[in-house]
This record gives structure tokens, C-alpha cells and sequence, in this order.
């Protein structure tokens, strides 16, 4: 990822022509992107770059909601401060199956930057969004993005780069803090999956470098070896049948039963004799706290990780 300065003046009289002149060129999955200025209209379509956006207090022109997973307003617990101003995107048209961002609705909220992700699918679909304003996809090749590169990379879009440095810091002493109270987490292993009850599939993350795997990570927990064995090169995650509940084989599982209950989790062949069940650390949560970990952002992990507290003090014991 690049960043280049140009046309910084000096004095104060010469900051808005600083502003005005302020170039910024970063490098994400499908290519470089040069915004020039300081944006103030911004189109968010994940939840991790709205929450990205309201650590720098900055509000959203547009956003893509969490629909009827969220609340009425489509946004998760941890977004109750983004004004009432600010459009939800129709989720819709995106969750059918490859169905693209809606280009239409976007350009009607008039952005100077749109803040991609996953939800750009392919290099045709960012060549479409970009032509209504400067876009950045998806920073690397991974499915979620680290949040901190998010961080990092706002930071210098909106010249803020001590303000982001500061957003990082606090949510890293944030889990430094539960590294130490919790030192028995070291050694330990964690698995984030969800049970899809309507389709029965299992789908677990296997990448110990996908966003959604590192604050396990950073708190010594790893995933179960031969989950990232089977995964293998590609990583990802793994889709799998019910009969496969073996690669829950972790200390911790942080679950989301999806269309069910945690009831309808310990039916299923096998999943009562977890190691996560057996010693306290199954946390079958709900959407929004998985999702605080399958695509994190500084304000998701604060709020899932006090939601598996009971379960992180179980396996630390």
C-alpha cells in the first residue's frame, strides 16, 4: 500500500489550497486508487469500513445495511451513533447470489469516495463502482480484511494518520488487557464457524491470516492444525456436512447456529462430545456477535469479545 503527498503548502493561509491540492494514492486488490482532497461524502459498503468511518467521527453518506440482521435501520448494537441521515443501500439486490452493489443508488448520494469490499466482486463490478466516484476494494487477497489496515488506510485518506494510530492502540490495549488477565488462553485453540440449518452446512473459518482469525490469534489462541491442514493452500473457509462436526475439534468455538438454536446445535450427531462443550467453551451467539468477529473492525471485537467472556474464562482455566 502507497500513500503520496502532493502540493502541500505551508502556511495557514495556504491550508485550504493544502487541502485542495492534498493527493492521496492507495494500492488494493484490483489496483491503485488516487483521491485528491479530503473526502467528506463517503459510501461505506461493509460494516467494517461504517465502523472505520465513525472512529474517525466522520458520518456516512450511504451505507450497506446488515438488513433484518440488524436493527430497524439495518445496523448492528455497536452503530447506534451513525446519524439518521445517512441512506441504507438496498441489501437485497447485493445478497442474491452474485448480484452486484447497486450502482443507481450509490450515485444518487453524489460520493467522492466509496469504501469497498468483498462486496466487490471482481474487477468488471469495481470498474463499474469506480466510474461514479474513487473507490478501494478490497485491500488484499485474504476474505476480510486485517481492521487495522482499514484504519490505517482512512487515516491517510482523510489525514489522520495520528488519529488512526490512535484507534488501533486503544483497541490493542483492549486485548492486551484480556492477554493478561486471561494467560491461560496461550496454547489453547479457536474455531469460528456457523451451522446453516436450512441448507445443513458447516462452514468454518480455516486461514489463520483471514481478518476474521486474528484476534484469536493475538490472544494465543490457534486454529485446530489439522483444520488448517485440510484447508489447505487456498484457505478460506471450509464448507462442510453435518457429518463433520469433528472440525469443531477446538477449545473454543464461537458459533452461530443459523436458522436454529443451540439446542438444535447439541442434536447433531457428535456435538455434544466437543472438547468446546465438554470444558465451557462453546458460545453459540447470535448473528451480530459472530459477525463482530467474521468481519471485525475496532468497535465489533470490543462488543463480541465481552459477549464470550463466560466462554474465554472457561478455556483460560
Amino acid at each position: 500500500m502507497s500513500v503520496m503527498f502532493a502540493g502541500a503548502g505551508c502556511s495557514v493561509d495556504a491550508r485550504s489550497d493544502e487541502v485542495a491540492e492534498r493527493q492521496i494514492t492507495v494500492d488494493h486488490r484490483f489496483g491503485t486508487t488516487t483521491v485528491e482532497g479530503t473526502p467528506t461524502r463517503i459510501v461505506a459498503t461493509s460494516s467494517q469500513w461504517l465502523d472505520a468511518l465513525r472512529e474517525f467521527d466522520v458520518q456516512p453518506v450511504g451505507y450497506l445495511s446488515a438488513g433484518p440482521r440488524g436493527d430497524e435501520r439495518g445496523l448492528y448494537p455497536w452503530e447506534s451513533d451513525v446519524a439518521e441521515s445517512a441512506v441504507e443501500l438496498d441489501r437485497a439486490s447485493v445478497t442474491q447470489s452474485g448480484a452486484p452493489l447497486p450502482a443507481e443508488e450509490i450515485a444518487a448520494m453524489n460520493p467522492d469516495l466509496i469504501l469497498g469490499s468483498f462486496a466487490i466482486t471482481d474487477q468488471d463490478d469495481f470498474d463499474r463502482i469506480s466510474g461514479i466516484a474513487p473507490t478501494v476494494a478490497a485491500i488484499g487477497n485474504e476474505q476480510v480484511d486485517p481492521w487495522e489496515l482499514q484504519v490505517e488506510m482512512l487515516g491517510r485518506l482523510l489525514g489522520k494518520e495520528g488519529q488512526a494510530a490512535e484507534i488501533v492502540a486503544k483497541t490493542d490495549g483492549f486485548v492486551n488487557g484480556l492477554t493478561e488477565r486471561l494467560p491461560g488462553l496461550a496454547g489453547k485453540t479457536a474455531v469460528l464457524s456457523q451451522f446453516m440449518f436450512a441448507t445443513d452446512q458447516l462452514v468454518v473459518v480455516a486461514d489463520p491470516d483471514d481478518g476474521a482469525s486474528t484476534v484469536f490469534r493475538r490472544l494465543g489462541l490457534t486454529l485446530p492444525p489439522d483444520l488448517v491442514e485440510e484447508a489447505g493452500a487456498t484457505g478460506g473457509r471450509l464448507m462442510l456436512s453435518p457429518e463433520r462436526v469433528d472440525a469443531l475439534d477446538a477449545d473454543l468455538v464461537v458459533m452461530l447456529p443459523n436458522g436454529g438454536t443451540r439446542e438444535d446445535l447439541m442434536a447433531l450427531p457428535g456435538f455434544a462430545e466437543l472438547p468446546s462443550v465438554r470444558g465451557g467453551g462453546l458460545a453459540a451467539q447470535d448473528y451480530a456477535t459472530v459477525v463482530g468477529f467474521n468481519t471485525p473492525s475496532s468497535r465489533s471485537l470490543v462488543y463480541s469479545l465481552n459477549r464470550i467472556m463466560p466462554q474465554l474464562e472457561a478455556v483460560a482455566t
